[in-house]
């Protein structure tokens, strides 16, 4: 009897912490609100910088965070909110830090938080992913000329769609009229891959053929470069953006998929996947799956029905095309 009760009361722990770990979880999930951020260092006086990080967040969610931890390189210490903004793409967040240093030298300042959107396309469990944040600073002696990083003008993350692309104007320029250069890098983040087709032009534009409807992250790296007085231009600050394109709800789109009438199925699977070709248009077409590499793992001409069974379980990408067209979806192998 008293081996029954006792076994009932580990039942019972263990039906209350199966009960805690979904609330927690589903506490995690409904928190997913960053959609973007962009580190702002500007210079004070003497060897006084200030920190302003700017964070677009998903207005259903409205998670409350009163300030965040700005590592600087030299110590961690709090930005405040300062500002909240309705854009039509969510809330624009300002936070506002400052940070002494003890002379010159290079810093590396970081910020980051584990509440990423959700369902991001090219980041695999991006619920379970960081976000982070990096500006490099470099700090001349006083007799130099200050330094101020780029301003960020798009911060609402609008979104332009021309032809098949989708593009993302960032906008910057520099107080200081230093040279800017742009460069795509990786998301912080273990399973990340940068969207097929995507490039970034002279001024920071991001561009990039879709995939497929959904969220798609990017991360850019805009370069200050300025002239030592010697002949050579010096990389003095480096600051990152990272940002999602939300294709379904960020874009009015004017864009009509050519293969709309196509049905994939069952996705996840487990080995058979059916592709419904309903106007017949694909029959000329090939199949190509590949994983979140980008590496190659399955070609064939077009078929109703192909076995993924040799697959091992995890996310992959399936591109349907011909000669005009093709269309990139996300599919899980079970």
């Amino acid at each position: 009897m008293i081996m029954e009760i006792i076994n009932h009361l580990k039942s019972l722990n263990i039906k209350r912490s199966v009960l805690i770990f979904l609330f927690f979880s589903h506490l995690h999930l409904s928190s997913q609100d960053i959609k973007a951020g962009y580190m702002q260092v500007l210079w004070q006086s003497g060897y006084k910088y200030a920190d302003t990080t700017y964070l677009l967040t998903d207005a259903n969610t409205n998670v409350n965070r009163p300030y965040i931890l700005i590592n600087w390189g030299v110590k961690t210490d709090t930005s405040k909110l300062v500002q909240t903004i309705s854009t039509n793409n969510g809330f624009l967040k300002k936070y506002y830090g400052t940070c002494t240093y003890p002379g010159p030298g290079n810093f590396m300042i970081r910020w980051q938080d584990s509440f990423r959107v959700a369902n991001i396309n090219n980041i695999f469990q991006s619920d379970n992913e960081n976000i982070k944040l990096s500006t490099f600073l470099y700090i001349t002696p006083f007799s130099t000329q200050a330094n101020t990083a780029p301003i960020l003008q798009n911060k609402n993350m609008t979104l332009l769609i021309k032809n098949d692309s989708v593009i993302f104007k960032p906008q910057f320029y520099d107080l200081d009229n230093d040279s800017l250069t742009f460069e795509l890098t990786q998301c912080f983040a273990s399973s990340y891959y940068t969207p097929i087709g995507s490039s970034i032009d002279v001024l920071g534009n991001v561009s990039f053929h879709k995939d497929s409807l959904g969220i798609y992250a990017f991360s850019l790296i805009v370069k200050e470069w300025r002239n030592d007085g010697a002949g050579t231009d010096v990389n003095i600050q480096s600051s990152q953006l990272d940002f999602t394109m939300n294709i379904t709800t960020d874009v009015s789109l004017n864009y009509i998929n050519e293969f709309h009438n196509i049905k994939i199925s069952p996705n996840p699977t487990t080995s058979i996947l059916n592709i419904d070709d309903k106007n017949n248009q694909l029959q000329n077409s090939t199949i190509q799956i590949k994983n979140y590499l980008g590496q190659l793992v399955f070609c064939s001409p077009f078929a109703n029905q192909i076995n993924l069974q040799s697959l091992s379980a995890g996310m992959y990408f399936l591109t349907i095309q011909d000669k005009e067209n093709n269309k990139t979806v996300k599919i899980l192998k079970e």
